[in-house]
């Protein structure tokens, strides 16, 4: 489809070709957003219209389903989404205007047959709205929900679909020493002695001064898990394997209070840039490494692997991952697990304590990826281990406090 003038046909058109991006898996919702927009300016409009379409996915393409006397070819498909969530969901255009710049769209780009098609079909919706089901099953991928309704309850099953349909609060965690009352912050409970807010304006937030120098992170408050686990009494060496953008290094640095060392490594380039620019907001001298974990050497008193996941814990904020996960890859994503996690342990000293972490909820990739470690490594023991699911409060994450014994070889 070729671009129309209008800045609402601007928004309708990158929500599109984010669609098609995702569902082609040539990026992902953040990297497009962040990486792949023709209109930058309009990030926040098209980003909202983008989570819209993910969260409410399952409803959205059941409706067309009813609507289409036959599937429409996917183009038409991802443009029939993006409108309906439009005029289902939003109320900053209005639902004939939403249906006229789609129709002008696919007109403006000669298919004068199709363009009928989307207007029959969108014409036929203003008349015949649809109740918008709750209920896990029509909610949630079939995928995944095919999965986690053999494990978990139905209470759980609801706490996990309304985390998909909810919009996440603006949390951050602040550094020792910052006071929230020039945010209007709420207090937001978290791990170990972390301080987490919840931000009344994101706005004010993302405008102000303790962002910009380093005094407040935006984070949320499920990743103080992992680094909130190990005991730092006597801990003078500090490795995060998996670092990037430094969000867990910050607040393993914390806790060392500046008594010891801690190397943030990470194989990302670009995104290590972003781990500096982060220590060095904060005056702090720590070191940045890329790097894959097996080239680096040493031995640490504790060492963070926070591993590359299937992300299933995070879709409040990255709603996109639930449909992009397929069995076949997560089989990939475990042997590398496994792989960095042995790369972790040969990097842990005699007596010390390595804490692996995902932000995925899947068992494959959290107890039974550490009890395959310990079938493997038999020096190593675990100490305490705990999974979130996602909630209205917080992310969904993993982690595993393990120890070396002082004796292991």
């Amino acid at each position: 489809m070729r671009e129309v003038s209008g800045v609402s046909a601007k928004i309708l058109e990158e929500a599109v070709a984010g669609l098609a991006a995702v569902e082609a898996g040539e990026a992902n919702l953040d990297d497009f957003l962040d990486f792949r927009l023709q209109y930058p300016e309009l990030r926040r409009s098209i980003s909202n219209l983008l989570f819209l379409c993910f969260r409410r996915k399952r409803f959205l393409e059941g409706w067309i389903g009813r609507l289409a006397a036959r599937p429409p070819r996917p183009a038409v498909r991802r443009l029939l989404t993006a409108v309906l969530a439009q005029i289902t969901f939003q109320t900053g255009i209005a639902p004939e205007s939403a249906v006229n710049i789609a129709v002008g769209l696919v007109k403006h780009s000669g298919k004068l047959q199709e363009a009928k098609f989307v207007n029959a079909v969108l014409r036929r919706a203003l008349e015949q709205p649809q109740p918008v089901p709750e209920a896990p099953e029509l909610v949630l991928p079939p995928v995944l929900f095919k999965r986690w309704r053999k494990r978990y309850s139905e209470a759980e099953l609801a706490q996990l679909a309304a985390a998909l349909l909810a919009q996440p609060e603006f949390t951050f965690r602040a550094e020792r020493g910052f006071e929230p009352g020039e945010l209007a912050a709420e207090a937001v409970p978290a791990f170990g002695e972390f301080r987490f807010f919840r931000a009344c304006s994101a706005a004010r937030l993302l405008e102000s001064a303790a962002l910009r120098d380093g005094r407040i992170y935006i984070q949320d408050p499920a990743t103080s898990l992992a680094p909130s686990l190990p005991d730092f009494n006597g801990v003078k060496s500090v490795l995060d394997l998996c670092a990037a953008p430094g969000g867990k290094s910050l607040m393993l640095g914390e806790r060392l209070a500046g008594e010891g060392r801690l190397v943030a490594a990470d194989r990302s380039e670009r995104r290590q840039r972003q781990t500096a620019e982060n220590f060095r907001r904060r005056g702090l001298d720590y070191q940045v490494t890329v790097a894959d974990p097996a080239e680096l050497t040493g031995e640490f008193d504790v060492v963070l692997v926070d591993v590359p996941c299937s992300n299933t814990g995070v879709y409040r904020r990255r709603p996109d991952v639930l449909w992009r996960f397929r069995p076949e890859e997560l089989e990939k994503i475990t042997a590398l697990q496994r792989r960095i996690l042995g790369e972790a342990a040969r990097l842990t000293a005699p007596g010390g304590q390595l804490v692996y972490s995902t932000c995925s909820i899947e068992p494959e990739e959290n107890p039974l990826q550490v009890e395959a470690f310990l079938k493997e490594h038999p020096g190593f023991e675990r100490l305490c281990e705990r999974q979130l699911l996602p909630s209205a409060e917080m992310d969904g994450a993993y982690a595993c406090l393990l120890r070396r014994r002082a004796s292991s070889i």
